[in-house]
């Protein structure tokens, strides 16, 4: 298989591609680029008219941008694990956040196949790997909750050059879904690291490396919660601009008891309009400087000559419900959730400014390289659960061959958790029918007439309910966890009494502990706590903008499960 032949120029470190045409099956480069917790709307190419995403837009422009692209599993280590792997949670055994298992299985990866092809692999940002590769040469590692400095890449870097911070992506525990910012400079914040890294990977790769094609996944954090936007994206958006999610007054008694959880974690926010559309105005600007950092890297690949050689990806992990059913996070199986951006821009194969709404999923990611770019596969290519994307067919009469991105397929299944907390989803071009192991409840939705999932007609359709509630069954018997069924139904589990709406609160702690572990030796040099914040300047930094009454929040709770008194802090924010 031939490979690109390269021409360098020393004298300005440039390189420079040949302009002779590249036969499809050589080696192109990969650029992988994702935004964690991003709804599939949050562009204005998406026709979302109150956000600013011109770097997006203008990918979209230049490529395919598929409208229907949904995850396979809407939480992050189940989908990059899916992505990855091209396999479902069956095979993967990530249900979740965790494993199902004690021993993960050992499945082939896309990396593996793309170092086996002569690839480079690097990936820089949020992996969510629990300290493992998966194929990778090397990972530059920004992590949500690290536990240890020297193994967080960025935390490093922040030490190095004397940065003051305790919670560099923003205070979790009881501001994860409230209004906050970050005092970071926008040059040490997250999201512009990724880019300066990512940057610098393209730099230093073609200087040493440049006739070796790369796998380069660049991986934010951000819009993933907390929403501690810095200096100027914490106030780029008006909140009395934004709109005001949707359908927030959805009964709690029509939710199944184990998404409860996701209505606690605004923590009251949906009974004061003025702190959610701020939370919603801060999310957007989030958004708005990640666009930016995707900006700034693709200009960087185009300046060193490599954008015709390059593969283009813009996806997520899943999406964030934002306050629409009147739920925070991702977890659940409604459009905001389930449905993520998918922009790509292939060089010969896709055209500039095409839409599709083809129905697509981030299990398809991996078949379509293997299949289009001749990759190598250590196992059966059929066991893989997407599609090949990648169609190719030569015109007899003038033998040019036409090459695009496409599938046919008319449903896509999505799953997750296990036990009580699990559900199965089947969404076609037009319906979406849930089943729910909490209280076997079962939705199923005309997309048509009601996009927004707002009217559950399972009662009032019930033999198209049960003609989808079938497919559900036998996918769960051939594709799903081996413990699920009962005969021919889902194994259900009874469901408590849903609490009032003001009793529906709650406080995760989850907070990396880095800080408190660097402190382990009493007789560490004073100078490194003085370059950590205290848990108080930590929390009154990241409310220092905000003008809500710290009180209205589940301080009491907070304090009873982390020590933590911040009751000072209560009274000035009253």
């Amino acid at each position: 298989m031939p490979e690109f032949t390269f021409s360098s120029q020393l004298t300005i470190m440039k390189i420079k591609t040949t302009d002779e045409y590249k036969p499809f099956g050589t080696k192109m480069n990969i650029l992988l680029l994702m935004a964690d917790q991003f709804r599939f709307d949050a562009m204005r190419c998406a026709g979302n008219t109150s956000i600013h995403t011109p770097n997006l837009d203008e990918l979209a422009a230049s490529g395919q941008r598929f409208t229907h692209a949904f995850t396979p599993s809407p939480v992050c280590v189940a989908a990059r694990m899916s992505l990855i792997t091209g396999q479902r949670i069956k095979q993967t055994h990530f249900a979740g956040n965790g494993c199902l298992s004690t021993a993960e299985p050992v499945l082939p990866t896309l990396m593996n196949s793309l170092h086996d092809a002569g690839y480079r692999t690097q990936a820089v940002g949020k992996m969510h790997f629990r300290g493992k590769h998966y194929g990778f040469h090397d990972i530059k590692s920004q992590e949500e909750c690290p536990d240890t400095l020297i193994d967080d890449d960025y935390l490093l870097f922040l030490q190095k050059h004397g940065i003051r911070t305790r919670f560099p992506h923003g205070y979790r525990n009881l501001l994860y879904f409230q209004p906050q910012t970050t005092a970071l400079p926008e040059p040490f914040t997250p999201e512009a690291w990724v880019a300066n890294q990512s940057m610098k990977f393209l730099t230093d790769h073609l200087r040493n490396r440049g006739s070796k094609p790369f796998f380069l996944w660049s991986s934010w954090i951000a819009p993933h919660p907390p929403f501690a936007a810095c200096e100027p994206y914490d106030t780029m958006y008006s909140p009395d601009e934004v709109d005001w999610p949707d359908y927030t007054n959805r009964p709690l008694s029509d939710l199944p008891e184990t998404v409860w959880s996701n209505r606690a974690r605004l923590d009251g926010a949906l009974l004061d309009p003025e702190r959610m559309r701020r939370i919603k105005a801060l999310y957007y600007g989030k958004v708005s400087h990640v666009d930016d950092c995707v900006g700034r890297l693709l200009r960087h690949l185009e300046e060193l000559g490599l954008a015709d050689d390059t593969i283009v990806i813009f996806t997520s992990d899943h999406g964030e419900m934002l306050g629409d059913h009147g739920l925070a996070q991702k977890q659940v199986p409604y459009e905001a959730s389930i449905r993520i951006p998918f922009i790509v821009r292939w060089p010969k194969v896709t055209q500039s400014g095409q839409t599709s709404a083809d129905l697509v999923t981030l299990l398809d990611l991996f078949p379509t390289l293997i299949d289009a770019l001749d990759l190598p596969y250590a196992g059966n290519i059929a066991s893989l659960a997407g599609k090949s994307l990648y169609h190719s067919v030569k015109n007899s009469d003038t033998s040019i061959t036409a090459r695009c991105l496409s599938t046919n397929r008319n449903r896509i299944f999505i799953d997750l958790y296990s036990g009580k907390n699990r559900w199965i989803a089947v969404r076609t071009h037009d319906k979406k029918y849930v089943a729910w192991a909490s209280g076997g409840r079962e939705e199923f939705y005309d997309l048509v007439s009601d996009p927004n999932e707002h009217h559950n007609l399972a009662d009032q359709q019930p033999e198209q309910a049960a003609q989808f509630r079938a497919e559900v069954i036998n996918w769960e018997r051939a594709n799903g966890l081996s413990d699920t069924l009962d005969e021919d139904k889902l194994k259900t589990y009874p469901e408590s009494a849903p609490p009032t709406e003001q009793a529906c609160r709650g406080v995760v702690i989850n907070q990396g502990q880095w800080a408190e572990n660097w402190f382990i030796d009493e007789q560490a040099d004073s100078c490194q706590q003085k370059s950590v914040e205290t848990y108080a300047e930590a929390i009154r930094s990241a409310l220092s903008k905000e003008t809500f009454d710290l009180n209205s929040l589940s301080v009491e709770t907070y304090m009873q499960k982390t020590g933590h008194p911040i009751t000072d802090i209560v009274q000035e924010k009253k």
